[in-house]
C-alpha cells in the first residue's frame, strides 16, 4: 500500500512499512518531474543519501547556502555545511524515528533556521535517506544540542573590547528586567551577534531566538508573517494555518533586524503588540497573549526618519528604552584580536592551520572595510579557501580590490569643502589606519614621527573615538 508523506506543499508516495532500495530512492530523486516540483518549492530542501552525501537540493536551498546545486550534489554533507557556513544540530531523541526536528545554525552569528527532518528507510541501513526541509515559521526547542557536521561548532566566541563588553553587560541587565533594547550601528558591525549573545546570557541558549529581517518582508505580507494566520484566511494560505514570528518567539527573543525598513502602514500593527503583548492572527476572531522579549536593530537614523514622517515617534519610544551603539570596525581598538579570533574560528578542525604572513596581516589591519566585521569575516573565509597554509598579500588582491581599498580621496568630491576640512579628513584616515596597523597609539605615533601626546590630542577631536572603549 502506498502511503503519502507530506513534504512541504507536495506529497511523495513511499512504501508503508517496507524499506526500499538505495537504487529506487536514487532514481526517485533523479526523476525530472521530482526535480521540477522540488525546485519550485519556496522552502529550502536538501536530500542526503545513506552515505552522508548530498543527492539533491532545490533552488531555495542553493540560494540559502550560496552553493549552486551542480556544485553541491555528491558533496559530503559535512563539506557542504562547512562551505555554506552552517552546522546542523539534530535532536538525539529523534534517532531512529522517521520524523524529527533540527536546526541549521549559522557559524558566523549563531542565528538558526528550524528544519524538519524526514527519513526514508533504505535497505537494511538504519539511517536511510534523509530529507531536510527548512521551516522558517517553526521554532524547534531541542532538549540538548547534537551537532551533526560542523567542524566549527566549538570555535571560540569573539572577544569584545572593554567598552563594548560593558555595554553588553548593561544590555543583558536590561533584557532580564524586560527592557527593550535598540542596537544602532553601521551595516556589518555585529548587531546580530550581540543580540544573540545578550539572548544567550539572559534567556539561555535553548530559549527560542527568532531573527526577523524586516526589510525582506513585503508590506502586503507583514501582518501574516509577523502575527500568523488561520486556515483559509486568504487565497494561497496553508490549510493548517501558520504561526507568525511573534508566536514562534514565545518565551524567548524576537529580534527585529532592520526595523527602520518596516513600512509606515505596518508600524501601527507592531506598535499594538508592543503596547499590550497581544496579537490577532489574520482570519482569527480572538487575540493571543505572547510573552517574548523584543530586541531591535537598525543602521538608519530613526530620529531623522521621524522628522521626515517615515517612522512613528511612539514606536521609537517603545523600542528604544535601552539604545546601544555598536562601534564600526575602524573605531574598535581590538581589531587585531578580532582578526585572530576569526582566524581561530576557521582553524577549528583545519589541517594545516591557516596563518597570515606579516604583510598580509598588516594589509588587513590597514584596509578600509565598509562592510565592517561581516566583511572581515568574509575575507578570512575566502583566505581559508584560496590559501593552503600561509595567506600572502597576493591572496588579498581580489577581495581588497573589490571592496577593501580606501575610496579615492572621497573628500575631494564634496563641493564647497575647504582645504582645512579636507586636510582634517585625510589626517583622520591616516591616524585611524596607523593605529589599526600597528596595534597601539604609542606604536602608531612612533611610525608617524610624532609624539604620543600629539597623537592623543588629535584623536580627541575626531568623532566616534569615545565609542571604541
Amino acid at each position: 500500500m502506498i502511503r503519502p508523506t507530506e513534504i512541504s506543499p507536495f506529497r511523495l508516495g513511499i512504501r508503508g512499512q517496507e524499506a526500499v532500495s538505495d537504487e529506487t530512492l536514487a532514481a526517485l530523486f533523479a526523476l525530472p518531474a521530482f526535480r521540477i516540483v522540488a525546485a519550485a518549492l519556496p522552502d529550502p530542501l536538501l536530500a542526503v543519501d545513506s552515505d552522508e552525501n548530498i543527492l539533491f537540493l532545490n533552488a531555495a536551498m542553493a540560494q540559502l547556502s550560496g552553493i549552486p546545486a551542480a556544485s553541491a550534489e555528491r558533496l559530503p554533507l559535512a563539506n557542504f555545511l562547512r562551505r555554506a557556513g552552517f552546522r546542523l544540530e539534530e535532536n538525539p531523541e529523534d534517532e531512529g524515528r522517521t520524523d524529527g526536528l533540527a536546526r541549521l545554525v549559522s557559524t558566523a552569528d549563531g542565528r538558526f533556521l528550524p528544519v524538519q527532518r524526514r527519513v526514508l528507510a533504505s535497505g537494511e541501513l538504519a539511517r536511510g535517506y534523509r530529507l531536510y526541509i527548512v521551516r522558517p515559521g517553526e521554532t524547534p526547542v531541542l532538549p540538548r544540542r547534537a551537532s551533526r557536521a560542523a567542524p566549527r561548532a566549538d570555535a571560540p566566541e569573539l572577544a569584545l573590547p572593554p567598552g563594548l563588553k560593558e555595554q553588553v553587560q548593561r544590555a543583558t541587565r536590561a533584557y532580564r528586567r524586560g527592557v527593550r533594547i535598540l542596537l544602532l550601528g553601521e551595516s556589518g558591525v555585529g548587531k546580530t551577534v550581540i543580540a544573540r549573545h545578550v539572548h544567550d546570557l539572559a534567556a539561555g541558549k535553548e530559549a527560542p531566538f527568532v531573527h526577523v529581517n524586516c526589510g525582506s518582508i513585503p508590506e502586503t505580507l507583514f501582518e501574516s508573517e509577523m502575527f500568523g494566520y488561520e486556515r483559509g484566511a486568504f487565497t494561497g494560505a496553508l490549510q493548517a494555518g501558520k504561526r507568525g514570528f511573534v508566536e514562534a518567539a514565545r518565551g524567548g527573543t524576537l529580534f527585529l533586524d532592520e526595523v527602520g525598513e518596516i513600512p509606515l502602514s505596518s508600524q501601527a500593527k507592531l506598535l499594538k503588540f508592543l503596547e499590550d503583548s497581544t496579537i490577532q492572527p489574520v482570519g482569527s476572531p480572538v487575540s493571543k497573549r505572547i510573552e517574548t522579549t523584543v530586541i531591535t536593530a537598525t543602521n538608519r537614523d530613526l530620529r531623522e526618519m521621524i522628522a521626515q514622517g517615515r517612522f512613528r515617534e511612539d514606536l521609537f519610544y517603545r523600542i528604544a528604552t535601552f539604545p546601544m551603539l555598536v562601534p564600526s570596525l575602524r573605531d574598535r581598538p581590538d581589531k587585531e584580536a578580532l582578526l585572530d579570533a576569526l582566524l581561530a574560528k576557521v582553524n577549528v578542525g583545519r589541517q594545516p592551520q591557516l596563518r597570515l604572513a606579516p604583510d598580509c596581516r598588516a594589509a588587513l589591519l590597514a584596509a578600509h572595510l565598509p562592510g565592517n566585521v561581516r566583511e572581515l569575516s568574509g575575507i578570512i573565509d575566502y583566505l581559508d579557501i584560496v590559501a593552503d597554509e600561509v595567506a600572502m598579500p597576493k591572496h588579498l588582491e581580489t577581495v581588497l580590490s573589490v571592496a577593501g581599498a580606501p575610496p579615492a580621496v572621497p573628500f575631494l568630491q564634496a563641493e564647497g569643502t575647504t582645504l582645512k576640512e579636507m586636510t582634517a579628513v585625510f589626517e583622520d584616515q591616516v591616524l585611524r589606519d596607523a593605529i589599526a596597523r600597528y596595534g597601539s597609539k604609542r606604536e602608531a605615533a612612533q611610525h608617524l614621527g610624532i609624539d604620543n601626546a600629539t597623537l592623543i590630542r588629535k584623536l580627541r577631536r575626531l568623532p566616534g573615538q569615545g565609542l571604541a572603549g
